[in-house]
């Protein structure tokens, strides 16, 4: 579930993400040129453009066009597809507004909160969080009520879980660690309601998820002791030169 922060990540304007990815001078059409079909390029431009003027987070476009070039996605389709995402991007951004985000709204929230909806979050929950979070980021908020949704937790109680674990002070990735905590409470075999009760009786000390093997310190191997009365093992003796 930590996909959920990587997203806030790299959902930059189209017009600063960019420019660290091209030379100076170079357009769009170049990055595209041999990732996709060259027929897909004017009208993936043009889609692209329409999503920077309107302040949506246009990098997600192009990637989602190179994706289809390197699944030798016909032209004519990944157009198609671009152009939905654009749809769909700008849905997020309304109702983003529609629940009453301040103006402007950013890329970046409206690419958490787009993700968010496709995974199953409605309007009326998102009312909720932006009344709840006016003036920060809510797109962790977004992505742990949706992971808590995906897996079958009632909409209404995720989110009731999350804003109250947002009323003790947890941001951020805290949040996902409060979603995660009660997946693993529903896995141990309790019900929804009680892997949500449970999980709220330990706010705001959620512990956080367990540690990956590549993260756990190391510790050198031990010599294990031969047993008494075995032979020593022979001493290679050292050459000079």
């Amino acid at each position: 579930m930590r996909w959920a922060l990587l997203l806030l990540c790299v959902a930059c304007p189209l017009t600063a993400q960019t420019a660290q990815s091209m030379r100076p001078g170079e357009s769009l059409s170049v990055r595209l040129e041999g990732r996709v079909p060259p027929a897909a390029i004017p009208a993936i431009d043009s889609l692209v453009e329409a999503a920077v003027a309107e302040s949506l987070p246009a990098e997600l476009l192009v990637q989602k066009a190179i994706e289809g070039g390197a699944k030798h996605v016909e032209a004519k389709y990944i157009v198609g597809a671009v152009r939905i995402n654009l749809d769909q991007l700008r849905r997020a951004r309304n109702t983003l507004v529609e629940a009453g985000d301040a103006s402007p709204t950013t890329p970046e929230e409206v690419a958490a909160l787009n993700a968010a909806l496709k995974r199953g979050l409605t309007p009326s929950v998102v009312s909720r969080i932006v009344a709840a979070l006016p003036a920060e980021p809510r797109g962790p908020a977004f992505h742990a009520v949706a992971d808590l949704v995906e897996r079958g937790f009632d909409q209404d109680s995720a989110t009731n879980l999350i804003l109250a674990a947002a009323d003790h002070g947890l941001r951020n990735e805290r949040l996902l660690d409060v979603s995660s905590r009660a997946v693993l409470e529903l896995q141990s075999g309790k019900s929804y309601s009680d892997a949500l009760n449970s999980v709220a009786s330990e706010l705001p000390d959620v512990p956080g998820p367990p540690e990956e093997p590549s993260q756990r310190a190391t510790r050198p191997p031990q010599r294990v002791p031969a047993p008494q009365g075995a032979p020593s093992p022979p001493r290679v003796p050292s050459r000079r030169p």
